[in-house]
C-alpha cells in the first residue's frame, strides 16, 4: 500500500435492499454480497456463526458487552471483522469501530481482514480508503480504527462498536476503559472474543464467571464453544473436538488438531486455545500426567478394610476435601467426598454434612485415623473423638508438610502406590505447582488468585499418604504370655 492521501472515492453511501427482517439475517445477506474471502468466493455464514451474532444483535434488549469463549481456527477473527465492516457501512452517519488487542500489531489482524474484505468488492473498495491502521467511510463520516491495548490510547473514544480481541490476555484495565466508553450512544456493543488465557483471573474469565453467576443479567451475553467439564478426557478425544470446534470438519480439519497433540505442545496449552478448557499452566509441576495417569487402578476398597480418612477443610468459601486410603505398604487412595463453592459468594461448607460422611465412613471401613489439620476444623475434630473415633491432628507446619510432600513425591515416582482415576483428584494433583523448601518440597498453588485450580484433595493426599505408610510400618504388638 503506497503511502500519502488516498485516491477520491465514490461519495455515494451504499445501498443495501433488505431481504430480511432481522439484524442477524440481514448481517448474513450483507456478508454474502459484499464479503469475499481470498479465492473470491463470497462469506457464507454457517448457522452457528448466525446464532453468534443473534444473540447480541436480535436480543431485546440489546445487550451492552457480549463476550465469545471459542478456539483458534473457528474464525472468529473473521466473523468479527466482517462483523466490523457490516457496521461501518450500514450503521448511519459518523459510526465509529475500534478494534483494540494486547498491541496493534494484534488488533491489525482483524483489521487487516477488513480491510481485505473492503478491498475485494468494487463497491465497497471505491467508497471506502484504507489506511495501515484504519478504514475511513467518507460518505457517512465513519471509520474504523485499530488501537493498542493501552488505557491512555484508548480513553475518550465513543465507538458504536469496540472488538477485544484475545479476551484471554487484554489487560483487565483496557477492558474496563473500553466498557466505560461504550455507554454514550442509544445502541453500542463491547465484544469480547477470545480463547482462555494462561491465567486464572483474565478478563475473559471473569466475564464468564459473571456470566454463569447472574444469567439474570440482560446488559451482557456470553457464549463459548467449549469442552470444559471434560478435562479428564485426553486432549485426542474426538468428543470433545466436536464440542469445541463448530467448524470442524468444513474449514477446520481434523489431522490439523492430531498433528498438535502433546507432547508437540504442552498440554495445558491444546486444552486452552483448541478445547476452550479452562486450565492454567504450571511451570513448576508437583506430578506429570505420564506419572500419574499409570498408577490408577481399578481396585476398589472393600467394606471392613484398614483406611485412614484425610480431611483438608476450608474456611473461606473454598472447598473442602475428604480422601480415604488403605493402610498398606503400597496404598490405594480414592476421593470420599468434595464440596466445592458453586460460585455463590455466600456459601458455606455444610459442617454438620461432612461429619456424617466421616461416620458412615467409619460403619463402612476400619477406620484407623482421621486426620486433619485442626485450624479452623478443631470442634469437629472434637465431636468425632468424643465418638470414640481416632483422630489426628496434622497441623501444616513448614517442616512437617515439607516431609510428607517429599515422601509422597518419592512414592508417585516410584509408583508406591495407586489410586481411582478419579477425574477431580487427577485435576487437583496436575493443578499443584512445587515449592522447594529447607531441602524438600511443598505444595502450592499456580497462583494466588481465588479463580486459581483447586488442590485440596491434594492437600489431602500429602497426609493421608504420611499416616497410612506410617501405620502401615508399624509391627504389630507381641502379646506376652505369662505362666503361672
Amino acid at each position: 500500500m503506497k503511502r500519502g492521501p488516498k485516491g477520491a472515492t465514490y461519495t455515494v453511501p451504499l445501498e443495501v435492499s433488505w431481504c430480511s427482517d432481522t439484524p442477524s439475517k440481514r448481517f448474513r445477506q450483507f456478508a454474502f454480497e459484499y464479503l469475499r474471502l481470498k479465492d473470491g468466493r463470497p462469506l457464507e455464514l454457517r448457522d452457528w456463526q448466525v446464532e453468534l451474532v443473534a444473540s447480541v444483535w436480535d436480543s431485546t434488549p440489546r445487550p451492552r458487552l457480549a463476550g465469545w469463549a471459542m478456539a483458534r481456527g473457528n474464525a472468529k477473527s473473521t466473523l468479527a471483522a466482517a462483523m466490523a465492516v457490516y457496521t461501518l457501512m450500514t450503521g448511519g452517519n459518523e459510526v465509529s469501530v475500534d478494534v483494540v488487542a494486547v498491541d496493534e500489531r494484534q488488533a491489525q489482524i482483524v483489521g487487516g481482514i477488513a480491510a481485505r474484505f473492503i478491498q475485494r468488492h468494487p463497491e465497497l473498495s471505491e467508497r471506502v480508503q484504507v489506511y495501515r491502521d484504519r478504514l475511513v467511510y467518507p460518505a457517512t463520516q465513519s471509520e474504523l480504527t485499530c488501537l493498542p491495548g493501552t488505557a491512555a490510547a484508548l480513553e475518550g473514544r465513543n465507538p458504536d462498536l469496540c472488538i477485544c480481541d484475545e479476551g484471554g490476555r487484554i489487560l483487565p484495565e483496557v477492558y474496563e476503559v473500553c466498557a466505560l466508553a461504550g455507554g454514550k450512544k442509544p445502541e453500542s456493543l463491547v465484544l469480547l472474543i477470545g480463547t482462555p488465557g494462561p491465567r486464572p483471573d483474565n478478563v475473559l474469565a471473569r466475564f464468564r464467571d459473571h456470566a454463569l453467576a447472574h444469567p439474570e443479567d440482560t446488559s451482557q451475553v456470553y457464549r463459548e464453544f467449549s469442552a470444559a467439564g471434560f478435562e479428564h478426557h485426553p486432549t485426542d478425544c474426538s468428543h470433545c473436538w466436536e464440542l469445541s470446534n463448530p467448524a470442524l470438519d468444513t474449514f477446520l480439519y481434523r489431522d490439523a488438531l492430531a498433528a498438535l497433540q502433546p507432547p508437540k505442545m504442552t498440554e495445558s496449552h491444546f486444552r486452552r486455545t483448541r478445547l476452550v478448557q479452562w486450565v492454567q499452566d504450571n511451570d513448576d509441576p508437583f506430578v506429570t500426567p505420564d506419572v500419574w495417569d499409570p498408577l490408577e487402578s481399578t481396585q476398589s476398597i472393600p467394606d471392613g478394610t484398614a483406611v485412614v480418612i484425610a480431611l483438608d477443610g476450608s474456611h473461606s468459601r473454598d472447598c473442602t476435601a475428604l480422601l480415604v486410603g488403605t493402610v498398606s505398604p503400597k496404598p490405594h487412595f480414592s476421593t470420599l467426598k468434595v464440596w466445592a463453592n458453586p460460585g455463590d459468594d455466600n456459601w458455606r461448607v455444610n459442617v454438620l454434612e461432612v461429619e456424617d460422611e466421616v461416620r458412615r465412613a467409619c460403619r463402612r471401613w476400619n477406620v484407623r485415623e482421621v486426620v486433619a489439620d485442626p485450624f479452623r476444623w478443631a470442634r469437629t475434630l472434637q465431636v468425632l473423638a468424643s465418638e470414640g473415633i481416632t483422630v489426628i491432628e496434622f497441623p501444616h507446619s513448614p517442616s512437617r508438610l515439607t516431609r510428607a510432600t517429599t515422601e509422597l513425591h518419592t512414592a508417585i515416582t516410584n509408583s508406591g502406590l495407586t489410586h481411582s482415576g478419579d477425574s477431580t483428584l487427577r485435576a487437583h494433583l496436575l493443578a499443584c505447582a512445587v515449592i522447594e523448601h529447607d531441602g524438600g518440597l511443598r505444595l502450592g498453588k499456580v497462583s494466588r488468585s481465588r479463580h486459581a485450580p483447586k488442590i485440596d484433595l491434594a492437600a489431602a493426599l500429602v497426609m493421608a499418604y504420611s499416616r497410612s505408610s506410617w501405620l502401615s510400618s508399624r509391627k504389630p504388638q507381641r502379646r506376652r504370655v505369662i505362666g503361672i
